[in-house]
């Protein structure tokens, strides 16, 4: 490709973005039973071969209780920032969970947010890389839960630039979490669902209509929906593509066969995006020549993909 593209990943969780040889380190340091399996790099990294959402999200989960220092979690962020940084990104924006890590390591959710903010502010800063932060609701522990892990991301507003809904989207339907996220609306957060990744366009509808989405995690199963995408298309509402981690899941058929071609073909937005660097063993920049080579874009396609995510950040 002649021109270089702007370099922007707007869904990168900060949970499967830590560095392997870090969360072995701290394993091995603290005694965790992790360092004693013979292989423990695959309980962190996916296979090549498509595994299905859950075992995925297991390499995505793991990584959590061996972090259980707020040291830790402060060195994480750091070096994803570093990561971001050393692939040549434009643009970050990073999300996690504080409820969930709180839940797992006994912290309180409100230090985890000051000791991520407090590295992602100090290392963006240096790399002079812009980085947004985006706090995660998780669908699976209910409604009520929604609303106190809500309530722990406004404590900290300042920290963030959105708010994201994740989990079982199958299960728990968006309508449970109206509330929790027209609180956030109303304190000024941008917001952004996952949805349309392991239920169908169903799904996508609700995040837009329930939740008021402006963007939508991964949400590829729209494809299935041609009025569905026109709405997408008509209200300029982003769909966060992640290429490597959709075919593993299994949301994506293969690459050569992603949904991106019917997305962009019925003029969706659709951004390039990395979900969970560690997990997947990607890199942005991999994932646009993958864009070329795997999936079959052509290049003025990803240039239009690329410009897409630059539109569509939220800390613009």
């Amino acid at each position: 490709m002649t021109a270089r593209l702007p370099l922007v990943d707007l869904h990168r969780h900060l949970e499967g973005s830590i560095r392997t040889s870090t969360v072995l380190d701290i394993a091995e340091r603290t005694g965790h039973e992790l360092a004693k399996r013979p292989a423990p790099r695959t309980a962190l990294v996916a296979a090549q071969e498509k595994t299905g959402l859950l075992p995925y999200l297991d390499k995505v989960d793991i990584a959590i209780g061996v972090l259980a220092e707020l040291d830790d979690w402060h060195r994480a962020a750091g070096e994803a920032i570093d990561d971001a940084f050393d692939d040549g990104l434009d643009c970050l924006e990073l999300r996690y969970c504080p409820g969930i890590i709180a839940h797992e390591t006994g912290l309180a959710a409100e230090a985890v947010i000051d000791a991520v903010a407090d590295a992602v502010a100090e290392r963006s800063k240096k790399r002079e890389l812009p980085v947004g932060l985006i706090g995660i609701v998780v669908r699976h522990l209910g409604a009520e839960s929604a609303e106190q892990q809500m309530s722990t991301l406004l404590s900290r507003k300042e920290s963030f630039c959105a708010v994201d809904l994740a989990g079982d989207e199958a299960n728990f339907p968006a309508q449970l979490f109206e509330e929790a996220f027209a609180r956030a609306r109303d304190a000024g957060l941008h917001v952004t669902i996952h949805a349309g990744e392991a239920a169908g366009p169903g799904s996508v509808w609700d995040a837009v209509n329930h939740l008021g989405a402006e963007r939508i995690g991964h949400g590829v199963r729209a494809a299935e929906d041609a009025r569905l995408m026109e709405h997408l298309a008509a209200h300029d509402i982003t769909l966060e593509v992640s290429l490597t981690s959709n075919t593993q899941t299994g949301a994506a058929p293969s690459y050569a066969n992603h949904q991106i071609h019917q997305l962009l073909k019925a003029g969706v937005p659709v951004s390039l995006n990395t979900d969970n660097p560690r997990v997947s063993n990607v890199r942005l920049s991999q994932e646009h020549r993958t864009a070329i080579t795997e999936v079959g874009l052509r290049e003025d396609q990803l240039a239009t993909v690329a410009q897409q995510s630059v539109a569509a950040a939220f800390n613009n």
